[in-house]
């Protein structure tokens, strides 16, 4: 199967293809969206508090 890419650009070495998201509606969008929020969330929830707390040191 070809992939149809948007846009192709070389690096040196490197070829980098990128390729947009498939057409979709403002509601399938938000529910991708929370999805990855409440990953997001599980992850940093995983950390240990004291992991958390260097983490959030470095940003302050």
């Amino acid at each position: 199967m070809e992939r149809k890419y948007d846009a192709t650009y070389h690096l040196g070495n490197t070829v980098v293809h990128v390729v947009a998201p498939p057409p979709m509606t403002e509601a399938e969008k938000e529910k991708i969206l929370r999805e990855f929020y409440r990953h997001a969330w599980n992850a940093w929830n995983l950390l240990s508090v004291e992991e958390r707390l260097r983490i959030n040191a470095e940003y302050e």
